[in-house]
């Protein structure tokens, strides 16, 4: 598999056909949402602070109290409504960002094939894959879900029979599954591809992802850690300016003055907000470009060739 002409193609297509940056603006809406049940039991204690800075003191002091006042059981229908409200605005999300990986997939195969890209549409033609991709989508998650449960189940198990000691013998079990759970990624955006590129129903694309993962594994493995190395560093630079935008309300919160304080968190979102369609628009074409990476490997790994500008001048 030749690396250097998909990465090479990828941008290629991204950078002709910039309507992939608004699908890749949608995609990066299904980030990581957690669900999970938090503790809201946590305090600061007087001895949690007393050997910090009085300006940190008096922050978790605040953050304590506001807290506090909010989740009490007299707000206890506020804090249900919010929940259930935040839960459909993650399940949205997720939704859009479905929409968007397909439009991404969808899109970098019409571009591969010659095809000319607008957003309308190539969402036209996402919209009736929809369905698809999030049935697809859900089965991928609850198979890695069931079987974290059945391990929590019996390394809970091994812990009561053991009384904790047989799990020390379980750490490399858990070590190993984190590579797993990494190959298990691939494997789930193989899937993905090939149920959009092959027009191929839920239970085939599963099959397919497989047979393609299994014989190509080497060079899936290559593209995933050049992806994820070059995804890292790329984040590290992007995440750069924050830092920036985010010293004026730091510095303010170490001054003692409040009005410094107030003037420096004032700064801080002043700048951000300045920031942020960049910032939105930044991440769409890095989305945009790793998912064409993925498509035009599986592309490249079923049998066609991804094209080059050298191949298209000379034609």
């Amino acid at each position: 598999m030749d690396f250097g002409k998909v990465l090479t193609r990828s941008w290629e297509i991204i950078w002709k056909h910039k309507a992939l940056w608004l699908f890749g603006i949608l995609a990066s809406c299904s980030g990581n949402f957690n669900f999970g049940g938090g503790n809201f039991n946590y305090s600061v204690g007087q001895e949690d602070t007393r050997n910090l800075p009085p300006e940190f003191a008096r922050f978790f002091a605040n953050w304590e109290r506001a807290f506090s006042q909010f989740f009490n059981e007299r707000n206890i229908g506020w804090i249900i409504a919010i929940v259930c409200i935040l839960i459909l605005i993650g399940i949205l999300f997720w939704v859009i960002g479905i929409y968007g990986k397909v439009g991404l997939i969808k899109g970098t195969v019409n571009a591969e094939a010659g095809q000319a890209i607008g957003f309308r549409s190539l969402a036209g033609e996402s919209w009736p894959l929809l369905g698809k991709a999030v049935g697809l989508s859900i089965l991928l998650f609850l198979i890695p879900f069931a079987i974290f449960i059945v391990l929590a189940l019996i390394f809970a198990a091994i812990g009561v029979a053991t009384l904790g000691i047989g799990l020390i013998c379980l750490i490399p079990i858990i070590c190993l599954l984190i590579p797993f759970f990494l190959l298990y990624f691939v494997y789930a955006e193989i899937a993905t591809i090939a149920l959009i590129k092959d027009g191929l129903t839920v239970g085939e694309a599963l099959s397919r992802g497989w047979e393609v993962f299994r014989n190509n594994m080497g060079n899936l493995i290559g593209m995933g850690l050049i992806l994820f190395v070059g995804g890292i560093l790329v984040g590290i630079i992007v995440s750069l300016p924050l830092i920036a935008i985010a010293a004026p309300a730091f510095l303010g919160f170490l001054s003692d003055d409040p009005n410094a304080s107030r003037s420096g968190l004032l700064v801080s979102v002043i700048l951000f907000l300045i920031a942020l369609p960049f910032l939105i628009v930044i991440n769409g074409i890095i989305r945009a470009y790793i998912q064409s990476a993925w498509t035009l490997t599986y592309v490249q790994l079923t049998g066609a060739k991804p094209k080059t500008t050298r191949a298209r001048a000379s034609a």
